[in-house]
């Protein structure tokens, strides 16, 4: 068995798969494709894949990681070649000799933020808010645990950097770091929420486009690409 590391793209009309139909999407490619795919056993065979930290509907990304399992090795551009419907391309591919799941290891998402307005805030200092909400030593938010209670959870443990890049008119954008993964995580909208509502904004978000740019791991106390996750980790 061969483990088939791909990086890829969700874009354009892609973003608004969900991860079931995603899933069955990459495997229907694969079989057109022939790779030797290696299935799980039992009554009903599937495909073994594995998506890490699977998008919301509606989100696009530049950088999504996943992993197949293969009866046997094939050529790599091979792989780099393959052709999904638009919005989906193969930006590299490996095969990786790897103990750890992609989930396992995975502590950060960057993404950008496009957060449009019902009215016009380029007069608010949200360059200032954003300095300030990073130097609070608390921001607490209710979250839902799997045992379906509540908890409140300090935003800014779960916030490894945000900066503004743009505002004018009814628009400002956000690039984010967020903890994701299996020790927790802050989805991007609720962060949007939580920042309006620490400085009581009058206006009323219409719209979140969010883009994921990659998703990261530590190594050696730098923040990695989880991409290049490897046996040596």
């Amino acid at each position: 068995m061969e483990t088939l590391r791909i990086l890829y793209t969700k874009e354009s009309y892609m973003r608004f798969l969900g991860h079931l139909e995603l899933m069955k999407l990459f495997e229907r490619v694969f079989r057109f494709n022939k790779l030797p795919l290696k299935f799980s056993e039992g009554f009903n065979p599937i495909p073994r894949l594995t998506f890490a930290s699977p998008l919301s509907v509606g989100y696009s990304s530049k950088a999504e990681v996943m992993e197949v399992i293969l009866n046997s090795e094939i050529a790599i551009q091979q792989v780099k070649d393959i052709k999904f419907p638009d919005g989906i391309k193969v930006l590299d591919a490996q095969f990786i000799n790897c103990k750890h799941s992609l989930m396992s290891k995975l502590e950060f998402a960057e993404y950008i933020l496009k957060v449009e307005y019902d009215s016009k805030v380029e007069q608010l200092p949200f360059e200032e808010w954003v300095e300030s909400f990073l130097n609070e030593k608390e921001i607490f938010y209710e979250k839902k645990t799997k045992r379906g209670t509540m908890k409140a959870v300090n935003a800014l443990e779960q916030i490894h950097d945000m900066k503004l890049l743009y505002n004018a008119e009814n628009e400002v954008v956000f690039r984010v770091m967020l903890q994701t993964g299996s020790n927790g995580s802050l989805n991007p909208e609720k962060l949007v929420d939580i920042f309006g509502s620490h400085y009581k904004l009058n206006q009323k978000v219409v719209n979140i486009d969010v883009e994921r740019l990659g998703l990261y791991f530590t190594k050696n106390g730098t923040l990695t690409n989880l991409y290049e996750l490897s046996e040596e980790e």
